[in-house]
């Protein structure tokens, strides 16, 4: 698939870092139900997995949990493995990642912890498919940040057979059915995690093998923060507040920009899809803290934005991120009108239903074949979409029937093309039009210049 921004691009200097944590939201499981706990082996820098399920090396030493319920709070260190998501985990606190297997007749999985060394377990699966593992304290005191620690769980052909294992002896990560160009990778000790984590999903994944691997990221911070929730609201002034663990005095900074980033000129305005503010650590009580931070969002336009609030600080480090939606109120305002050469378009005559209220786009456009749209952003083969005044966009099929109403946001302004579209412009360049084996599957108007 394709890419093209239909109205403007952003810079990405400066916001990699943003970047990195928008995955970081926790969920997971524990019960109240009795530990079985794993022997620790020996404190090699590189260890690996005995071949009886519960048994862990060190520095993994970890604690299988069969567990399967809980409701996860900023200090609990609870996460669900999920792949290439991310998670923050407090360093010094045990960890508990869960799993569920794709396939119940397996009664084993493999979990691996890239972390500078190479630390496996094998766990043992419950009746319902369920598994988890705990890092202890010291395991957790050890994690980089960045997100540059992987674990990863493997899951084995059925019933339970592993393709790829460390060998203790060698001190090797061995596989059948697995290139030697992989297999060479994954044991290059120069690798950090990050890389060794895509050789070794490479290995897992070969074909032959039967075996699958979800990865997740861990980063290590300091102390917990979260952020309370944002109701969605109009450019203006963007309130930002939530708990913390961080002692009374701490600054933060709170980033706002918008999701639906894209390559731009150097020269590019931010200042419409990215914000910024401070706050500052107030004492609570039984260590959990406060803050309170204001955003000026005046400038942004309509869409939904990620919000990261952090300490910046290398020697104190904590962050969390969550999503805020903008929306500017629509108007009956009339707008100053590009001009549009209709009969060049050759469209059907466009039938607006003016009962349906306009919602947000869930996020860029997508053109797909007809009959397989999941969510308000997923337009079929032959759409018609026509932003006008008062900061909306009517979606038509492909007869000029409208059957949505957008507002005119970032996101609309974003679109992901079918392999092989040819991408045009007509009535000036006021109006795209993509066009596939040369049936036309988009057209896109803006009738209002600088999407006034």
């Amino acid at each position: 698939m394709g890419r093209i921004n239909t109205k403007k691009t952003i810079t990405t200097t400066g916001i990699h870092l943003l970047l990195a944590a928008l995955l970081v939201i926790f969920a997971g499981c524990i019960a109240d139900k009795p530990q079985a706990n794993i022997t620790p082996a020996s404190s090699a820098a590189n260890t690996t997995t005995s071949q009886t399920p519960g048994t862990v090396t060190s520095p993994v030493q970890a604690t299988i949990t069969p567990t399967l319920t809980a409701t996860p709070s900023p200090a609990a260190n609870i996460a669900s493995f999920s792949d290439h998501g991310s998670f923050n985990v407090l360093r010094g606190k045990s960890f508990t990642i869960t799993g569920t297997m794709p396939d119940k007749t397996m009664t084993t999985v493999q979990v691996w912890l890239l972390n500078g060394s190479i630390s496996t377990v094998l766990v043992p699966v419950q009746p319902d498919g369920t598994f988890s593992v705990t890092l202890d304290a010291g395991t957790t005191a050890a994690l980089g940040r960045n997100f540059t620690s992987a674990i990863i769980a493997q899951y084995p052909a059925p019933p339970d057979r592993f393709a790829v294992n460390y060998d203790p002896a060698s001190g090797q990560i061995t596989g059948s059915a697995v290139p030697d160009r992989i297999l060479k990778g994954v044991n290059d000790k120069q690798y950090y995690p990050t890389t060794q984590q895509d050789y070794l999903c490479q290995a897992i994944d070969s074909p032959g093998t039967n075996n699958s691997c979800t990865v997740t990221f861990l980063n290590g911070v300091d102390a917990w923060l979260d952020i309370a929730p944002i109701l969605p609201g109009p450019p203006g002034t963007m309130t930002v507040s939530g708990t913390t663990s961080l002692p009374a005095g701490t600054p933060l900074s709170i980033d706002v920009i918008t999701v639906n980033t894209h390559p731009t000129t150097r020269e590019y305005d931010s200042s419409h899809e990215i914000a910024g503010g401070t706050a500052v650590v107030t004492a609570g009580t039984d260590g959990t803290n406060h803050y309170s931070g204001t955003v000026n969002t005046s400038l942004l336009n309509t869409g939904r934005y990620s919000v990261r609030v952090s300490t910046g600080d290398d020697n104190l480090q904590a962050d969390a991120s969550t999503y805020a939606d903008i929306i500017a109120p629509t108007s009956t305002t009339s707008c100053t009108k590009n001009e549009i050469n209709w009969s060049e378009l050759a469209l059907p005559a466009l039938q607006v239903n003016g009962s349906l209220q306009p919602v947000l786009l869930a996020g860029e456009i997508k053109i797909v074949p007809p009959g397989n749209s999941t969510q308000n952003n997923e337009v079929p083969y032959g759409t018609i979409i026509d932003c006008g005044a008062g900061g909306i966009c009517r979606v038509f099929d492909s007869s000029g029937i409208q059957f949505l109403t957008a507002y005119d946001s970032n996101e609309m302004h974003q679109m992901e093309v079918p392999n092989g579209a040819m991408i045009d412009s007509a009535s000036g360049g006021n109006a795209t039009v993509i066009s596939l084996n040369g049936t036309v599957v988009l057209t896109k108007i803006n009738e209002c210049a600088n999407g006034n």
